[in-house]
């Protein structure tokens, strides 16, 4: 991404991380209008979580960073509404939003990544006791499904495993949002070894109950 471009905007009441997977069922007119300005163009489309406002209808305020996404898989139903699966890519903070060019907001947006880290050997210590924590986790979640944690591949690059283990845990949206905007890879992971570790407390006395986890689609 250059310093400054310009891109539209996607406003949900979710958080997306960066190279993680996010379903949409697009339907309000004005994001069908996003899909096939982003199609036509070959433009990415920043996904912000909403700070005030509705998902649907009216006007929203988004939270300053975010993710770029790209469009994946596209299945566009007869009357017009799209299934897609939308594919993160790097985050930005957004320099000016503009509200009047279309029907959907666009926004001038900058990179966002994080500082390097003071201490490689620190890092790798964070991300060596995350990926056994995570792996952990996929066990008790996977294991009613007979599929083994150690099937799953996970990132052996500190920064893609925060963004991966974030966004695969079921946490509060005001404390994914604060994970994306942290430019401090030691301590996203440090944060998400706490998260692990509780959640392993929790299924001592608890069985994974997938009745709990939220569907799979996110609407506009």
């Amino acid at each position: 991404m250059s310093a400054i471009g310009r891109v539209p905007l996607f406003p949900l009441e979710t958080v997306l991380f960066p190279y993680t997977l996010l379903p949409l069922h697009v339907f309000e007119e004005r994001y069908r209008q996003l899909v096939l300005y982003c199609l036509e163009s070959d433009s990415p489309f920043g996904v912000v979580l909403i700070r005030e406002g509705e998902q649907v209808g009216g006007r929203v305020e988004p939270y300053e960073v975010g993710t770029l996404a790209r469009i994946g898989r596209l299945r566009r139903l007869e009357d017009g509404r799209f299934h897609l699966l939308a594919l993160g890519e790097e985050r930005f903070h957004i320099r000016r939003l503009h509200r009047d060019l279309t029907p959907f907001l666009q926004a001038d947006i900058e990179p966002w990544r994080d500082f390097p880290p003071f201490s490689q050997e620190e890092q790798q210590k964070l991300m060596q006791a995350v990926t056994e924590a995570f792996r952990e986790f996929l066990r008790a979640v996977l294991a009613p499904y007979g599929v083994r944690a150690s099937e799953v591949n996970l990132p052996d690059d500190p920064v893609l495993l925060s963004f991966a283990v974030a966004g695969t845990l079921q946490i509060s949206l005001p404390f994914k949002q604060y994970l994306l905007e942290l430019q401090d890879t030691c301590e996203r992971l440090r944060l998400l070894h706490q998260v692990l570790q509780e959640v392993a407390q929790a299924y001592e006395v608890k069985p994974f109950d997938p009745e709990n986890w939220p569907g799979l689609f996110s609407n506009n």
